[in-house]
């Protein structure tokens, strides 16, 4: 086997491996709303208590994000994600069997470490290491797929909580998520180098993207990399996409109501966001490899603030429907657009560091998003002005979009590079 066949190969397998331990990793999570109430009748407490759990999970996940270009450089990546395998079954397996609430505190926090070691940080690593081409697009499939499974798995679990309670289906998806992440494990390699191999697609030239996919320099050192403008940037900009994004998630049913609907109504239309929302974000990820991030930013960025400024007009169903795809339309800003430009700007020498930090503004986004939501509709008693704000937000970070991606900064950033070969 010829070395582009064999990168190819192993860039495929590392592919498929990425997108399991995303899916395997982050769903078994994003199910806990659903053991919730029966969880806090059977040992005696509170929602609000459990859901602690997942605060002690953030706190512990940001650490873990921000120091996993670090590790990286002392442990494989296959290591990791069995330790995060690992991780991800013991905090199902803990609450499938405690019967209080301080243990799933404890083992919480291993599950912080689990969701990110092996969760979108690390599978975005990997993409970044081993494509070139395609990058975004692969990177997309990864929330595709774990939409697919978690629009399948969640009625069934939550019939299976239903008849039998919810110990053995936390057990069960505990089992197959930690599994599912360890097999993702052996599916992936580490970086091309290691085996004196490219990353898929090295080398070639997209003409479809123009100029800007040409002009985009090599690798950079992460200490002058956390010391430019650009990459701040970028992480402004994927923490601003996560805040406008789940603060519309977190109370989309609400907001479809706000526009005259009931709530069967309003419920269909967040449906509707939901379906559309797989092919969005998979049409980010195809024209951030074929347009570059800059446009394709560009374009959802500015038809998302289009329909946030006129969030006042829009009324009944058709209008709920006409809000609903323009806001899954944008809905790549904060997981797929951070990643991509930062690699496209710096190269990948350093994308361990750089997605770890990127990670950790998008979950800051996504904490802040719901609160910002919230406050503004109390203060106001509906969600217009929310809409607004959350427009001039999105305006903001086009304008950075276009300022880091300037003539005059991209040749600031290919000095840098030309000093740093230099010396």
């Amino acid at each position: 086997m010829d070395l582009a066949k064999k990168s190819k190969s192993k860039a495929i397998l590392s592919a498929i491996g990425a997108i399991m331990i995303f899916t395997f990793s982050t769903g078994p999570f994003s199910m806990m709303s659903l053991y919730w109430e029966p969880i806090s009748k059977e040992i005696g407490t509170t929602v609000g208590a459990l859901s602690i759990s997942l605060s002690l999970a953030t706190a512990v996940a940001v650490v873990a994000s921000l120091t996993i270009g670090r590790v990286l450089k002392v442990l494989s990546p296959k290591i990791m994600i069995i330790v995060a395998g690992i991780c991800i079954f013991a905090f199902q397996f803990a609450v499938s069997v405690s019967t209080s609430i301080i243990p799933i505190y404890i083992v919480a926090l291993l599950n912080g470490i689990g969701t990110v070691w092996g969760g979108m940080a690390m599978s975005q690593i990997v993409i970044s290491q081993w494509f070139e081409k395609a990058r975004a697009t692969v990177m997309s499939l990864c929330m595709v797929v774990l939409g697919v499974v978690l629009t399948v798995v969640i009625p069934i679990a939550g019939n299976l909580v239903a008849q039998i309670g919810y110990r053995p289906v936390v057990l069960a998806v505990g089992i197959i998520g930690g599994a599912g992440v360890i097999i993702g494990a052996f599916l992936i390699a580490g970086p091309p180098e290691k085996y004196g191999l490219k990353p898929y697609g090295a080398g070639e030239i997209n003409q479809s993207a123009g100029a800007e996919a040409q002009a985009m320099p090599p690798s950079l050192p992460f200490d002058k990399i956390i010391k430019n403008a650009s990459f701040w940037s970028v992480v402004i900009i994927a923490a601003c996409g996560s805040l406008v994004a789940q603060g519309f998630n977190s109370q989309a049913v609400v907001v479809f109501g706000s526009f005259g609907l009931d709530a069967v109504t309003a419920a269909y239309a967040f449906a509707i966001f939901s379906m559309i929302g797989l092919p969005c974000q998979f049409t980010f990820g195809f024209l951030c490899d074929k347009i570059g991030p800059k446009l394709t930013m560009a374009i959802a960025g500015c038809i998302w603030a289009v329909v946030l400024f006129l969030g006042f007009i829009w009324n009944g169903f058709a209008g709920a429907v006409i809000f609903a795809l323009g806001m899954a339309a944008g809905g790549g800003l904060g997981g797929l657009y951070g990643p991509n430009m930062a690699t496209r700007l710096f190269g990948v020498a350093s994308a361990g560091d750089m997605i770890g930090f990127i990670t950790v503004g998008s979950s800051l986004g996504a904490t802040i998003g719901p609160l910002i939501f919230g406050f503004i509709y109390d203060a106001f008693g509906n969600y217009s002005a929310a809409l607004i704000a959350m427009g001039v937000i999105v305006l903001i970070c086009i304008a950075l979009n276009f300022w880091l991606n300037n003539k005059q900064n991209i040749d600031k950033l290919k000095e840098q590079i030309a000093l740093e070969s230099a010396t």
